[in-house]
C-alpha cells in the first residue's frame, strides 16, 4: 500500500506476545490495529457457544476496522499466533489513512467482500461436504497467500470449517491418501493443488 510506510507515523505502536488478545468478542472499541510484524487469529463464538475460526491476518493488514468504522461490540476475538507488533489507530487515523490513500481503501473494501463471500459459502454448505469444505480452506488459504503450506493444528483446522475434530483429521488422511496433501505435525502441505480445488 501506497502510504502503509507512514502507518507507524499516526498512531502507537504496541507489542503482543503469542496468545495475548489484541481484542475481545462484544467488546466495546474505536480503535484499530495495524499489522506490522506477525499473524493474528481472528475466531468469534456462536450462540451455542461453538468457536468458530474466521481467518488470519498478517502484516499488512488491518484488524478491528468494523468498530473503528461502525461503533459498537466487536463481532471477532483477535489473539496473537506468534510476536505481533502493530500500530494502533483511531477512528479518525483510520478513516484519514483510507482517505489519503485510494489503493489502501479499495484493498480493504475488496477483501472484505472476500471475507463475506467466504462465510457464505462455508456456512451455507451442508454438513456432509467436509471433504469439500477442508478442501475449499485450503485452496484459498493457498491462494491469498501464496504458500503451499498451511500452518494449522488439528483443531483450528476443525473450528474453521465448523466440524469436530475427529472428523477433520479423517477428511485430511482421506486427502493424504489421495495424494493432494502431505500431513506433517502441526502443519498441512499442499501437494497438487490443482486436483484440491477441484475437490474444493
Amino acid at each position: 500500500m501506497v502510504l502503509w510506510d507512514a502507518v507507524s507515523q499516526l498512531g502507537t505502536t504496541v507489542e503482543f506476545a503469542p496468545g495475548s488478545p489484541l481484542v475481545h468478542h462484544g467488546d466495546n472499541g474505536s480503535h484499530c490495529y495495524a499489522i506490522l510484524e506477525g499473524e493474528v487469529l481472528v475466531t468469534t463464538t456462536t450462540r451455542q457457544g461453538t468457536r468458530v475460526v474466521l481467518g488470519r491476518r498478517g502484516p499488512g493488514t488491518i484488524i478491528g476496522e468494523l468498530s473503528a468504522l461502525d461503533p459498537g461490540g466487536r463481532s471477532a476475538t483477535v489473539e496473537a499466533r506468534n510476536a505481533v507488533r502493530a500500530v494502533v489507530l483511531t477512528a479518525r487515523e483510520l478513516e484519514q489513512l483510507l482517505r489519503d490513500d485510494p489503493d489502501l481503501a479499495l484493498h480493504e473494501l475488496r477483501r472484505l467482500a472476500r471475507e463475506v463471500r467466504s462465510l457464505t459459502e462455508r456456512y451455507t454448505v451442508r454438513g456432509d461436504e467436509l471433504r469439500g469444505r477442508v478442501a475449499q480452506l485450503l485452496s484459498t488459504h493457498a491462494g491469498e497467500t501464496g504458500e503451499p503450506r498451511l500452518r494449522s493444528t488439528r483443531q483450528e483446522l476443525a473450528d474453521w470449517v465448523g466440524a469436530t475434530r475427529e472428523a477433520v483429521i479423517r477428511t485430511l488422511k482421506e486427502l493424504e491418501r489421495s495424494g493432494v496433501i502431505r500431513l506433517s505435525r502441526g502443519a498441512v502441505e499442499i501437494v497438487e493443488p490443482e486436483s484440491l480445488r477441484r475437490l474444493g
